[in-house]
């Protein structure tokens, strides 16, 4: 008997997706306040950012066609999908074959680029003495130790890790990363272990995603939700920020983020926070791995020129902080791949040997290093569970090792693509619900029935020499009903014929119809 796979929804959403989901009066909301303008604009492709700085200061329309034509003619293509990508995130407006900034957004773009409007959207420092201990590096450590605790979860190691909270198993479930067994505990999903090969800063935006839809199952004011998690990412890594104008719901955001490490609040006073580069390196250029001294600086002063570039740039005005103090031990580079599909890891973690184990066939194990091979039958066991070849081969470019960064591409090209071979292997058969007719006796009848289900598109399969026809489920009621009508054609002439000759009777009772038995068989598309 088959089974029917059913597609699954979408594991891995985007914030820009998101955007293009918002009613326009939200969207208008979003806006209105210069800190989501910029990290909007921040997190668009280069073209988009081109065309947004372009018309920043165009205060009248310019036709459509003019914006096209600011790229060559084979770059066209791509402009155009990148406007159209702005008109759905309602940035761009057009009118009558004319384009123009969206005039909330234009306003607080420029306010955001040059220190005017309402600059407390950048967040509110705090003006008392900070925590000696509270540096950017103690803040990563921190925040990775918050993070990997989660992912340990999910891997079935946590007996030596602390239990997540309620928030956070909440959204493990509700995003379907985990499922509850029927003894109680957690289990890890398909889709959890799609999320497990992410880099950490995919892994953020999957969370941070999730929240944004339970807090609208919740009753909660989205706009204002995106907005604070807009201002959580303009801020500063290493400084300290003032609870003291958020709402109620604010601040128990702040106390779910830091659930998953991507706040820190002082214990000793509760007026103040720290973010944690989870958070503020999420729309800087180069993901969770971009180098956090200030990658999201901001200064509440409106004259602090140097505070404003570093917002676009990305280069801070605090003291610099290596980026391998920052990274996770599981975002280093730790692995060399050989052109035999042999694999060495330099590692000691147990998560980052759990995770290597999702795909990869484990030989040996020393006390900081192991050794393993990718396998046909490891790499299909990855794929069972949901994983893509794009998604080990981005995990291994991601972890390679420092020695294979220098190689152009990262990885021998004979693995990358013996891995996709092995996925398109798998990927040959799809199994599906389908039904199974045989048993025809009478070649017209099943001659008939097939010239039908030809002409409804519903065959999957058929073998007109043994009378043999497989078709889909969804045709599968219109095939019996027209075999009941042909019977049913059959049986009337039939009789007509019996009460005109007594002799076709006996001709006419003896004749067998064809029976089509339907079963679940697989089928092969």
């Amino acid at each position: 008997m088959a089974t029917q796979m059913g597609s699954e929804e979408e594991f891995k959403s985007t914030i820009a997706e998101y955007l293009e989901s918002l009613p326009a009066q939200f969207s208008r909301r979003v806006f209105s306040s210069p800190a989501a303008c910029l990290a909007i604009f921040r997190l668009l492709s280069t073209i988009g950012k081109q065309l947004i700085m372009s018309m920043l200061y165009l205060d009248s329309p310019i036709r459509l066609q003019d914006v096209h034509q600011w790229a060559r003619q084979d770059h066209q293509r791509l402009v155009k999908s990148k406007v159209h990508q702005l008109r759905k995130l309602q940035i761009l407006v057009e009118e009558k074959g004319n384009v123009s900034l969206n005039p909330v957004f234009r306003e607080q773009l420029r306010n955001a680029l040059t220190g005017g409007g309402d600059f407390s959207t950048f967040g509110i420092p705090y003006t008392g003495a900070g925590d000696p201990k509270v540096t950017p590096a103690w803040l990563a450590r921190y925040a990775n130790q918050k993070w990997e605790a989660i992912l340990h979860v999910m891997v079935g190691q946590s007996a030596d890790v602390r239990p997540p909270s309620d928030s956070v198993r909440h959204i493990l479930k509700s995003s379907r990363l985990m499922e509850e067994e029927k003894s109680g505990g957690m289990q890890i999903t398909n889709s959890g272990f799609q999320f497990l090969l992410q880099d950490s800063g995919s892994q953020v935006w999957t969370v941070l995603l999730q929240y944004l839809r339970l807090a609208e199952m919740e009753n909660m004011d989205v706009v204002e939700v995106l907005n604070f998690l807009f201002q959580l990412v303009s801020l500063q890594l290493g400084r300290s920020y003032s609870t003291r104008e958020l709402t109620g719901n604010q601040r128990k955001m702040l106390n779910e983020l830091r659930d998953f490490g991507l706040m820190y609040l002082d214990e000793t006073d509760s007026r103040r926070f720290y973010p944690t580069h989870l958070i503020t390196s999420l729309t800087s250029g180069s993901g969770s791995k971009e180098t956090a001294s200030g990658s999201n600086s901001t200064n509440n002063s409106k004259t602090d020129i140097g505070s404003l570039r570093s917002k676009i740039t990305g280069v801070g005005s605090v003291g610099k902080v290596r980026t391998s103090e920052l990274l996770a031990p599981s975002e280093k580079g730790f692995v060399i791949l050989e052109t035999n599909c042999r694999v060495y890891a330099y590692t000691d973690s147990p998560l980052q040997i759990a995770i290597l184990n999702l795909f990869v066939h484990l030989v040996s194990r020393f006390s900081n290093f192991i050794t393993g091979a990718l396998t046909r039958n490891s790499v299909r066991r990855a794929l069972t569970h949901g994983i893509t070849a794009d998604q080990m081969i981005a995990f291994l470019t991601t972890h390679a090792h420092p020695q294979m960064q220098g190689n152009t591409p990262v990885l021998p090209v004979t693995v990358t693509d013996q891995i996709r071979l092995w996925e398109k292997e798998k990927n040959s058969l799809r199994p599906s619900n389908a039904y199974y007719y045989k048993d025809f006796n009478q070649k017209q009848e099943f001659e008939r029935v097939f010239k039908y289900a030809q002409d409804i598109n519903v065959i999957l399969w058929a073998s007109i020499e043994k009378r043999q026809l497989v078709v889909s489920r969804q045709g599968h009621l219109k095939i019996v009903e027209f075999i009941q009508s042909v019977r049913s054609n059959s049986k009337s002439a039939a009789g007509a014929n019996a009460a005109s000759s007594a002799a076709g009777a006996n001709a006419a009772s003896s004749a067998a119809a064809a029976t089509a038995t339907a079963s679940n068989a697989p089928s092969a598309s």
